[in-house]
């Protein structure tokens, strides 16, 4: 079973994206899931990124950082949106991630700083058309990550996965759980 560092997106760590964190760990798997708002929870996506604004990059990185530090035996990362930056920073950084989810999100390798390691195995989960990941953030990262899984969800919208947010999409969200489980369950993970 994955032991999984999750990031939640820039509405915070909101009651739906708990919920996914007990489906998780009821079919095995240990999440740790940070809160990178101190508790803030924004109803309106634009407040969210506001906020996440105030709070910078740096802080961020630092929440990333500070949670791979205080669980080490973690291999694995999720990321949602604002988290997937969180996410896709680690599995570049430390050596010991092996596996990561991003949702809603990535990043050219050398804006984080560095290149993809070419030993994570990558899965990807984006709307289809989603205007907040443009092609000029995904093509770089599946330039260096040839091998990710790539899943569109076509006339969804871009959170479709959170039923806290407007964009939920029912449908969808259970077919990207059973996506991610699927991926998950195929990990080579190490034991206790």
């Amino acid at each position: 079973m994955a032991e999984i560092l999750l990031f939640h997106h820039a509405q915070g760590l909101t009651e739906g994206l708990c919920s996914l964190v007990d489906r998780l760990r009821a079919a095995g798997h240990t999440v740790h899931a940070p809160d990178m708002f101190a508790g803030q929870v924004f109803p309106r996506l634009d407040d969210g990124v506001a906020y996440a604004g105030r709070i910078g990059h740096d802080a961020i990185e630092d929440i990333a950082r500070r949670t791979a530090l205080h669980h080490p035996t973690a291999d694995t990362v999720m990321g949602f949106s604002l988290g997937t930056f969180p996410a896709q920073l680690l599995a570049q950084e430390w050596r010991r991630i092996r596996h990561c989810v991003l949702m809603g999100g990535a990043m050219p390798p050398e804006e984080i700083g560095g290149e993809w390691r070419h030993n994570v195995r990558l899965s990807i989960h984006v709307a289809d058309p989603d205007d907040w990941v443009p092609a000029s953030d995904l093509t770089p990262l599946l330039r260096h990550a040839s091998e990710a899984h790539v899943h569109r969800y076509a006339g969804r919208r871009h959170m479709f996965v959170d039923p806290s947010s407007a964009d939920y999409d029912a449908d969808a969200a259970d077919l990207f759980e059973e996506r991610v489980l699927e991926w998950l369950d195929a990990v080579p993970h190490r034991k206790p």
